[in-house]
């Protein structure tokens, strides 16, 4: 199977209705970031008391979720979403560029959960952590780290999201994407 038997998926205007499930897509983000917190916070040795991936205010402040725990915990506990968020982009981005997806809905939420999502994960966390509140896990990770390598690091892979969508959305095979695998 070459590129050119891929099916080429643009967006369409009906598409935006999607954005009505923008609640779902927000969960799901929820559970990937508060989750990575979880687990690194664990694999530190702490333990996780509590693991909210809903909307409360529960901390009294609005939020979509949170984790909590106790022990110490390194900078890898507040950076583990964003490191996350990466690993995350490049298995979707594989897997709709080598995958024969056929199905434009299917496509579009993962385009959605796997691409967009980490996006605006990593980019609104980023600016929180500069302009918000100093609780942030951005504003503790520029806290343990210089702040030179976490702006980089957001930068590049901020710039690398935006590109990598592109890319999916607009099919750009030749120059990222030499060739798919056989389905």
């Amino acid at each position: 199977m070459t590129d050119s038997d891929l099916p080429v998926w643009k967006l369409r205007l009906t598409d935006l209705w999607w954005l009505l499930a923008y609640p779902a897509y927000q969960i799901f983000g929820t559970i990937r970031h508060e989750g990575s917190h979880a687990l690194v916070a664990k694999l530190e040795g702490a333990d996780v008391t509590n693991f909210v991936f809903w909307p409360q205010t529960d901390i009294g402040r609005f939020t979509w979720g949170y984790t909590e725990w106790t022990g110490s915990t390194g900078w890898a506990t507040d950076a583990a979403p964003y490191f996350c968020d990466l690993i995350w982009f490049v298995g979707f981005f594989f897997l709709l560029t080598r995958l024969p997806i056929r199905n434009h809905l299917l496509w579009l939420n993962l385009a959605i959960i796997g691409l967009l999502s980490p996006l605006v994960n990593s980019f609104v966390q980023w600016m929180a952590g500069i302009f918000g509140s100093p609780e942030t896990d951005v504003a503790k990770w520029l806290g343990a780290w210089p702040d030179f390598v976490v702006h980089f690091y957001f930068f590049v892979t901020v710039t690398a999201y935006v590109v990598g969508i592109v890319a999916v959305t607009l099919r750009v095979p030749k120059v990222l994407l030499p060739e798919a695998v056989p389905a």
